[in-house]
């Protein structure tokens, strides 16, 4: 018999929601939580990382952790235009009947929450990770030593998973010749529960935080671009965002301090290297960030293996068949969201006056065909068929 049902590896959100998946379904599991860096809490007082979920994402996380609410921001309103387009797109929740177009949190307090609830389950977690995997005999090496087996293997640890490599998973990174700069600023003008995204020279993206006059942002910029905003003190900065926002809300008052990222695809060749391994979250995928749907896509994972497993829950081994029917289905939607992902960047980055104007009548289009636009709202919200998890 296996010491355990489930090995978690990896104590992120996707992680640690994976772990109390484990536990509301009554398997035995263990959580590795290798040690993390500490939560990047800007000068403003918000974390600098901060997550877009879906409507059916924080439901879930909601109904996971037992309607304890982490701190969050309604957003009510979407509004997309281009610098030099004539044409906007706006997305309102009223358009489908919804409370909330989405809800935009600090990482660390969906985190820290999460994390609390495995607090009562200390014995379950522990802070080690994978040294060596013995596929034959279903065990793991831990970096303290010891042995641990188990009946399903789940590597959640992100984008440079080492757990990853060693179950025998490939790893295929696509550089986008991007980087991402994030940070937290305040403006003159209130965010009004909206979130702002602007296509350029780059694409910047405010976001509304739970101070009125506050944002998180995203600015995925080309790597000439970047070094030359990165050259820029925060008077500078700000001036250049004042002006590249078109002052949809003001001027930029404040900026906190920056981190920035390069921006790449990256997916596993497949998602369940073995028939007891299971890879999710974006140990298995990432895509560009422009419509905020990674930590979405994550938990999709989550929820789909969770159907997996609560269909087993009686079941010493979990069906590899289901697993595999599951690996498969989620791979083909991350390489859906990389291609659309692309499309959209590509798309918005046409420079020549043709392309503008082609642009901005496919996008007068979009806008006055109700039926299709609602139709993009309900699966960016998590409730479309593309978002269908089994």
């Amino acid at each position: 018999m296996a010491d355990v049902d489930i090995v978690i590896s990896g104590g992120g959100v996707i992680g640690t929601a994976m772990a109390l998946v484990c536990e509301r379904l009554k398997y035995r599991w263990l959580l590795l939580e290798q040690p993390t860096k500490q939560h990047s809490i800007g000068r403003l007082g918000f974390d600098l990382r901060t997550l877009a979920l879906s409507p059916q994402s924080v439901a879930w996380l909601d109904e996971l952790h037992e309607n304890e609410r982490f701190p969050r921001q309604r957003v009510d309103r979407m509004y997309v235009w281009e610098q030099l387009g004539t044409s906007s797109v706006d997305f309102l929740r009223e358009e489908v009947g919804s409370d909330s177009l989405a809800w935009i949190a600090e990482h660390s307090k969906v985190l820290t929450a999460l994390q609390k609830k495995c607090e009562t389950h200390d014995g379950n977690v522990e802070a080690e990770a994978i040294t060596e995997i013995d596929i034959a005999q279903q065990c793991l090496k831990l970096s303290n030593g010891k042995t641990v087996s188990c009946n399903l293997l789940v590597v959640a640890e992100g984008a440079n998973s080492v757990t990853r490599k060693l179950a025998g998973a490939h790893w295929v990174s696509q550089s986008l010749g991007q980087r991402a700069i994030v940070t937290v600023i305040e403006t003159e003008l209130t965010h009004n529960n909206t979130a702002w995204q602007r296509f350029g020279t780059g694409i910047l993206a405010f976001l509304p935080l739970t101070n009125p006059r506050t944002h998180a942002v995203v600015w995925s910029v080309s790597h000439p671009m970047f070094e030359e905003l990165e050259s820029l003190d925060d008077d500078q900065f700000k001036a250049r965002m004042t002006l590249a926002s078109d002052r949809i809300c003001g001027a930029v008052l404040e900026v906190d301090q920056r981190l920035s990222f390069p921006l790449n695809h990256g997916l596993a060749d497949t998602f369940q290297p073995q028939p007891w391994m299971f890879i999710l979250g974006d140990a298995a995928h990432t895509i560009h960030p422009l419509a905020g749907q990674g930590m979405n896509l994550g938990i999709e994972d989550v929820r789909g293996l969770e159907s997996v497993l609560r269909a087993s829950a009686n079941a010493q081994v979990v069906p590899p068949t289901q697993l595999r029917t599951l690996a498969q289905r989620r791979r083909a939607k991350a390489i859906i969201m990389q291609q659309l992902m692309s499309l959209f960047d590509s798309t918005w980055r046409w420079k020549n006056p043709l392309s503008h104007w082609l642009r901005n009548l496919g996008v007068r289009t979009f806008s006055h065909v109700p039926a299709v636009k609602r139709q993009i709202i309900r699966e960016a919200m998590g409730f479309g068929p593309m978002t269908k998890v089994n």
